[in-house]
């Protein structure tokens, strides 16, 4: 594939969008987690727009066997490509590959630690995109797996002392439900260290905020990744999603009940507006009350199609709001959160 990168390519035809890589079966892989010198085993493309064409198209610059050469990288770089993307097909070759060269990565003085953390969410993100689209080839290694990489994210979390602008550097922006999952997680983890739970169980409640959203694996494709806002009917089949989450999962015996509430019980509101059950604030478990604060900030401060991000402190500021207009959340750990996100000392410890 070497003739692909000699042709001149201009900026202007390279698309980094990501905004529909689940509907056209393509999923981002950051450049930097490519590695030079070195075979790729799946092909790797990239979105490419001709000049006077407004239809953005997928373009084969790699193929398996392939040395990814430096100077294929370095023109990349100069044309501000952020990603490559690999076809869905080929999923579980990817995560084998960046699981490869992870150690290797981590052991290296010369990244720093927020590079280090980076390089870990993207194969946790790879991940999550496995264990969406497994189907009834789930299994409890992967939960396995997945407690793991949480652990490396939870020590990527602890380097950067739970600064919060540090932990924007290695949040993801994609807009997707693979990539909302991995920022749930980072921040459930960063919280929990806020609060001083331990290790183990701000390990599962990492586990819990990774997986919150498996239900729309059941979804038709695309409720989760729309360019629109979501229609009323919409709105119905959505609101299915944490039941079939805690369906798909509750026989995991490595799953902690806890996590598995946040699951089910991540859309409840504690004024009763919620689902799938509309429960009261004292019937919602505490986990799924931090995942309902949790899951609310990350769609707020992230891009959708139809609207631009808002700031962290205006995110902050509409949830309280909303919980003084109708006690949405649980006003502890809320006004702990926004203590968290405002970089100050003295979070309130918990049980």
């Amino acid at each position: 594939m070497a003739d692909f990168f000699q042709k001149q390519m201009r900026s202007s035809e390279v698309i980094a969008s990501v905004l529909s890589e689940e509907a056209e079966k393509y999923a981002p892989l950051p450049l930097e987690s490519v590695k030079v010198g070195q075979s790729v085993p799946f092909d790797l493309y990239l979105k490419m727009k001709a000049k006077g064409s407004a239809e953005a198209k997928i373009a084969r610059c790699c193929a398996p066997g392939d040395i990814f050469q430096e100077e294929w990288f370095e023109k990349l770089e100069k044309l501000n490509v952020p990603w490559l993307y690999f076809s869905l097909a080929d999923v579980d070759q990817v995560f084998e590959y960046l699981q490869g060269h992870l150690e290797g990565f981590l052991q290296d003085e010369t990244h720093s630690e927020v590079e280090k953390a980076q390089h870990v969410c993207d194969l946790t993100q790879v991940w999550v995109l496995r264990f969406f689209t497994a189907g009834k080839n789930r299994t409890g290694k992967q939960i396995t797996l997945a407690l793991s990489l949480v652990d490396g994210l939870l020590e990527g979390v602890k380097h950067v002392g739970g600064n919060a602008l540090l932990l924007l550097e290695i949040r993801k922006q994609n807009l997707c439900v693979y990539t909302h999952s991995l920022n749930c997680c980072l921040l459930g983890l960063a919280f929990a260290n806020y609060l001083g739970w331990s290790p183990d169980k701000a390990r599962n409640f990492g586990l819990g905020a990774l997986i919150h959203d498996i239900g729309y694996a059941r979804l038709p494709r695309g409720l989760s990744a729309q360019e629109k806002e979501p229609s009323e009917d919409d709105m119905i089949k959505i609101q299915r999603h944490p039941l079939e989450g805690f369906r798909m999962l509750q026989s995991f015996a490595h799953i902690p009940w806890e996590a598995l509430q946040m699951v089910l019980r991540h859309h409840e509101n504690g004024d009763g507006s919620g689902y799938p059950e509309g429960l009261k604030l004292s019937a919602i478990p505490t986990w799924a009350r931090i995942m309902r604060i949790i899951d609310s900030y990350e769609e707020y401060t992230s891009e959708r199609p139809w609207r631009p991000p808002i700031s962290p402190k205006e995110a902050l500021w509409t949830m309280r709001q909303q919980w003084e207009e109708s006690k949405t959340y649980d006003h502890h750990y809320l006004m702990a959160f926004i203590t968290f996100i405002a970089g100050r000392p003295g979070a309130a410890k918990s049980a």
